[in-house]
């Protein structure tokens, strides 16, 4: 059965300009209820949590196979850079069991609005060692860098990096739905890890287009319209979230949690964040200055940007052995 009309399109144009002027006028968003000691679970990231530095795909699909014939970084072509893929098997069972855990903890510190996803709290790695330290760690950059096909470090935009959301259903007819909105990111290179077990929801399956971003259309998307597969608690969906519509439906039962976490290919300045478009989360005072540090943080050597990390440079060449089957 589809059920397009179950998820409405986020603001483009000119209302991604009214949201920004919105938000300008309202208190901060997305900062915690509680202080960021209590969110954490003060639980190190261990590389042994990853079960394989080259993941199993079950699906992959090239920005190229997605009709796409021009790339969007000169170090890397369409045929090369991976548009969608269902990725299991990333972490260990304690790899799993960690993350939940800590990402369970972080809802204290989560907030509701009319952005993309309703319920959700940002800034991840602010506020957990673990994620953090994950995100810092060679070894998982490594893995998603095999996924992607480009070397990889955190996106320099601190909000934009991590995020973690909650879905849970509406309690009475009145309420609104907590959905994902079909939207694309602003970032690029994107990991949307699933850390509930399917048996612990209904609904909210995760749904792509699988075409060029420019024919999407809400009212014709046959043949076109895909739902992610996911079988356990730790599988994860890869976008090249600038060029690929998604989005997430209500569920219906249960309650839904992923982890999403934002990437950047450091040989590379080319960023497609807009400033309005991190205007229309933050308003336009707040955006002003992160906006004009990642712009500096993007121009800077890829060798700097991993130095930064305290990790040896990922570098093309290790990206060459064959994928996950």
């Amino acid at each position: 059965m589809r059920r397009d009309g179950d998820l409405p399109v986020f603001a483009q144009g000119a209302g991604r300009l009214k949201l920004a002027l919105q938000a300008s006028l309202s208190p901060a968003s997305g900062r915690c209820k509680h202080p960021g000691a209590l969110l954490d679970t003060l639980k190190h990231w261990s590389d042994s949590y990853l079960h394989n530095s080259v993941p199993a795909l079950s699906y992959h699909r090239s920005l190229a196979e997605l009709g796409c014939v021009n790339s969007p970084l000169a170090v890397a072509s369409v045929e090369q850079l991976t548009a969608v893929a269902q990725v299991a098997g990333l972490f260990t069972e304690e790899g799993v069991t960690q993350l939940r855990r800590a990402c369970y903890q972080l809802e204290a510190g989560s907030t509701t609005s009319d952005w993309i996803i309703s319920n959700r709290t940002r800034a991840a790695t602010e506020s957990s060692t673990l994620i953090r330290e994950m995100m810092g760690s060679r070894a998982f950059l490594l893995a998603v860098s095999h996924i992607a096909g480009v070397p990889l470090v955190p996106h320099p935009f601190l909000r934009a990096r991590s995020q973690v959301n909650y879905f849970y259903p509406r309690q009475t007819p009145e309420d609104k739905a907590q959905i994902g909105m079909w939207h694309t990111d602003g970032t690029s290179f994107v990991l949307n890890i699933l850390l509930s077990d399917p048996g612990e929801y209904e609904g909210g399956e995760f749904v792509f287009f699988e075409g060029q971003n420019e024919r999407f259309d809400l009212n014709n998307l046959d043949g076109h319209l895909c739902t992610s597969v996911v079988r356990a608690s730790g599988d994860a969906v890869y976008l090249y979230g600038s060029r690929v519509f998604h989005g997430v439906r209500p569920v219906t039962a249960g309650r839904r949690m992923s982890l999403v976490l934002s990437f950047h290919c450091p040989y590379s300045s080319v960023d497609v964040n807009k400033f309005w478009h991190l205007a229309s989360d933050d308003g336009v005072l707040r955006t002003i200055r992160p906006w004009f540090q990642l712009r500096r943080n993007l121009a800077l050597p890829a060798e700097e940007q991993y130095r930064r990390l305290g990790i040896a440079p990922i570098t093309f060449a290790e990206l060459t052995m064959p994928r996950g089957q």
